[in-house]
């Protein structure tokens, strides 16, 4: 067979060869059948009994997920778990199982293919990226009901490559301590989560290939660039031996960034950056350590409002806070507030289903709405601060009224605790995330009422492009480096530097090794990155002077265009660092 290059979105994670193994989704056969009216009890509760079930498997799975990968990787699952959460799904079905005498089975497939197909049929590019969710659930809840197994992805005795057309959130777990050395899937683009998973497994991959598990055979010879987004089949020999180079040149860059683990971030003329981890769990404090972080730039808690039934207690959050302020002192550690939808704290209202929850409520506006939930957590980040350097953080500001309110619940929490003789820091700085376009523009107000700032560029993009992220048919409007983007960014740390405040930036760009010299240009006080991506950042750095970086950020700044700002900081990147390792 001749050589045949497809392309894709590459996650960025190297390079890969081996065999493809093919996955295809076949369809479950949904038995259909009446019952008595004397048995709808019993079926409404063995269709109950799956939901549990499901419900069970899907929360383990999350755990896993996030405790391998962190909570960004794990996030996704809850768009599934959402859908067990939606009355529309499971009365409607209970309902029909009533009213039409008919299995459990065949009344939930009505359920789901109903709403598989209204959003099918939408215009709207967020609708329709969710069926993919409802299609998982649909699958597992019937594999649930007819007891059927889950495991769907072989498991290889040799380094292979996974081809399949959409990595469920359920699955990306079992690649874990695999031989899958690639992945190739037909779904998803390079912010998607499976994109941020594969970066965290350093797992090449190649996203959004069209019609991929139908063309490429079983055992076909495959190589993945991640790098360019290419998936080439039975690669001539001259071009395997390219690659084979290319492996290993990419093996010499990684041990080069490696070189600066344990080297402060100072630029060749003295400018010093601090260079942070983002983290999802206590226990990954020693790894952001392992890499060289100067502390913990984004903590997301998360994960403890949506492992549990129930919301997390004062001092179960208290003792993780504290784990934290310890391990990571003498630096500072920043605990943004719970960023999570409404879906996750139903316990205490009622859920509704939202069409486009990114938009919807969520966030600091949750926490506005019930004020004694967020409460409960500052005071809890209150009471760790006496243990070390404990920051705090509201997610999703877009009003400047927002932070001014959430201020007044961060007094009331001193003052209670000033009651109970409770020590804290008194002076704890209070910041915000700069991830809606509203935030940016108002940036200069904003820093009035806050100690610092965040820059959020994976959510500042897709606000900023109205592109979403995850949805690999809008993924060439989705541009990191677009101007309007830039331009924002910049905006935002003269705002915090005019009012004497500093600036972070904890999005994926922070660990692009083309956008370092661009921010630092820019004035950016700290970048925080997945710990991985710390010595790299550290390395550019410390490779560059900061008044050259100041005028690659005011030439970035002039162009039109994405490709535009692209070409030109790799031009300068490449006068940067050895070009051998490019």
């Amino acid at each position: 067979m001749a050589q045949v290059i497809y392309k894709g979105i590459g996650s960025g994670s190297g390079f890969a060869v081996g065999p493809s193994i093919i996955v295809h989704r076949g369809e479950l056969a949904v038995p259909v059948s009446t019952i008595k009216k004397g048995e709808v009890e019993r079926e409404c509760l063995r269709f109950s009994d799956a939901v549990d079930i499901t419900r069970k498997q899907l929360s383990r799975i999350r755990d896993s997920i996030a405790k391998a990968m962190g909570e960004e990787a794990a996030f996704v699952i809850d768009a599934q778990m959402m859908v067990l959460s939606d009355p529309a799904c499971i009365d409607e079905t209970e309902k029909i199982i009533g009213k039409n005498l008919i299995n459990s089975e065949h009344a939930f497939n009505i359920v789901m293919q109903s709403s598989i197909d209204a959003l099918s049929s939408s215009n709207n590019s967020v609708f329709v990226d969710r069926v993919q969710d409802i299609q998982d659930v649909r699958r597992r809840l019937l594999s649930n009901l007819l007891g059927l197994k889950h495991q769907v992805i072989p498991m290889p005795d040799k380094k292979s490559i996974l081809v399949i057309n959409h990595l469920a959130p359920s699955e990306t777990a079992q690649l874990f301590g695999s031989k899958y050395v690639g992945l190739i899937t037909e779904a998803g683009g390079f912010t998607s989560h499976i994109a941020i998973m594969a970066r965290t497994m350093d797992l090449p991959t190649v996203l959004g290939v069209d019609n991929i598990t139908e063309i490429i055979a079983e055992d076909s010879k495959i190589i993945i660039d991640s790098m360019l987004g290419q998936v080439i089949v039975e690669p001539k020999k001259d071009v395997l031996e390219e690659y084979k180079k290319k492996r290993r040149k990419y093996a010499r860059r990684r041990k080069y960034f490696m070189e600066a683990v344990d080297k402060p971030a100072i630029s060749i003329d003295g400018h010093k950056i601090t260079v942070t981890a983002n983290m999802e769990l206590p226990d990954e404090v020693s790894l952001a350590e392992h890499y060289g972080a100067d502390g913990i730039g984004l903590f997301r808690t998360e994960l403890l409002y949506i492992q549990h039934e129930q919301l997390p207690f004062e001092d179960e959050q208290f003792e993780i806070y504290r784990s934290i302020a310890k391990q990571v002192s003498p630096h500072a550690a920043i605990i943004r507030t719970f960023d999570v939808g409404g879906d996750k704290l139903g316990n205490l209202f009622q859920y509704h289903y939202e069409p486009n929850p990114f938009l919807g409520f969520r966030a600091i506006r949750i926490g506005l709405m019930y004020p004694e939930i967020l409460k409960t957590q500052i005071r809890a980040i209150l009471r760790a601060s006496a243990y070390g350097n404990l920051l705090i953080m509201f997610p999703m500001i877009s009003l400047c009224e927002e932070v001014v309110r959430a201020k007044e619940i961060i007094e009331k929490a001193k003052a209670e605790l000033r009651d109970e003789k409770v020590k804290f820091d008194e002076n704890i700085p209070v910041g915000a995330m700069i991830e809606v376009p509203s935030a940016a523009i108002l940036s200069r107000d904003l820093a009035q009422e806050c100690d610092f700032f965040s820059i959020g560029t994976n959510d500042l993009v897709q606000y900023t492009l109205a592109a979403d992220r995850g949805n690999p048919r809008v993924a060439d409007i989705y541009q990191t480096y677009h101007p309007s983007v830039l331009k924002l960014i910049k905006f935002t740390i003269d705002s915090a530097h005019y009012a004497g405040k500093w600036v972070g930036l904890c999005g994926e760009m922070a660990g692009e090794i083309r956008a370092v010299p661009l921010l630092l240009g820019m004035g950016l006080d700290e970048f925080s990155t997945v710990p991985a991506r710390v010595p790299v950042v550290k390395k550019v750095i410390r490779s560059i002077e900061f008044n050259k970086a100041r005028e690659i950020a005011e030439q970035a700044l002039r162009f039109t265009t994405q490709s535009e700002v692209i070409s030109y900081l790799d031009e300068q990147v490449a006068r940067i660092l050895p070009i051998d390792l490019l």
